[in-house]
């Protein structure tokens, strides 16, 4: 039974006295064996290293690379662009522009690579494809005009030449006052032949001859004789358009001379 406590009995309150506990130090133990485990936080020793760290995993690069072929496209391109300035050379300068589009193309096509020398070489390619062909064309068009102007400029020469008026005139000098002569000329397709006997000299004959048109080649001829009386000297000359291009003397009777000189547009070599 419990005792009683009795009544007016001055006691003084007891206090409780907590005693603290380093849990640190607490060496739990176990009924089965001797193990003990420590929970104590201090720092490794000064000879003890520390972990390295585990790398992480490299960064992903998300960056574009570059386009060799949109270079090559642009360079190519450049080179046409140039040629399509150069006359002949322009004819080339095309094909090569056209080889520098579709490697601008396939560059564009190309993924994850820089589009910008792509975009640039399939640009100056065509370009250099259009002026190559627009210059081409003027280039031949004013060739073909320089070569009709040359051809109008012959023709005109040659209409000149032939429609050109040549001088032909036959003498025949000497102390003679029987003389024979006889003169023949060929020009422009037709000929004519004039005979005069007992003529005194000198004996002058001028013609009007067309050098060209349809036939080109021209001939002149003078015979001339003494008669029996006549023994003198006896000389004959051709000049054809002031230029004296055949010439002979003789003497005594019966001497006889002969000039003669044939060429195209008018002479050109005396006999």
């Amino acid at each position: 039974m419990p005792r009683p406590f009795a009544v007016g009995m001055d006691h003084e309150p007891k206090t409780a006295v907590i005693q603290s506990v380093d849990l640190g130090t607490v060496e739990p133990t176990q009924q089965r064996g001797t193990t003990r485990m420590s929970t104590s936080n201090q720092p490794p020793a000064q000879n003890q290293p520390y972990p390295l760290p585990v790398p992480g995993p490299a960064p992903v690069k998300t960056g574009k690379r570059g386009n060799g072929l949109g270079i090559a496209a642009l360079i190519v391109g450049g080179f046409a662009l140039i040629g399509a300035f150069i006359p002949i050379l322009n004819y080339v300068a095309g094909f090569v522009g056209l080889v520098g589009l579709v490697l601008g193309i396939i560059a564009l096509c190309l993924k994850n690579r820089k589009k910008g020398f792509a975009v640039a070489g399939t640009i100056v390619s065509a370009i250099a494809i259009v002026l190559s062909i627009i210059l081409a064309i003027t280039y031949t068009a004013g060739f073909a005009g320089l070569i009709g102007d040359a051809v109008k400029t012959a023709e005109a020469k040659s209409s000149e030449a032939a429609n050109k008026e040549i001088s032909v005139v036959y003498e025949v000098n000497g102390t003679a006052t029987d003389a024979s002569i006889t003169y023949s000329t060929y020009s422009a397709g037709s000929s004519s032949t004039e005979q005069s006997s007992g003529q005194a000299l000198p004996f002058i004959k001028e013609l009007t001859v067309k050098a060209g048109q349809q036939y080109d080649f021209a001939s002149y001829s003078l015979q001339a004789q003494n008669g029996a009386e006549d023994t003198g000297s006896v000389s004959c000359k051709i000049t054809v358009d002031g230029d004296v291009v055949a010439e002979q003397t003789s003497t005594d009777a019966y001497a006889t001379v002969s000039c003669s000189a044939s060429g195209a547009d008018g002479v050109t070599e005396n006999k």
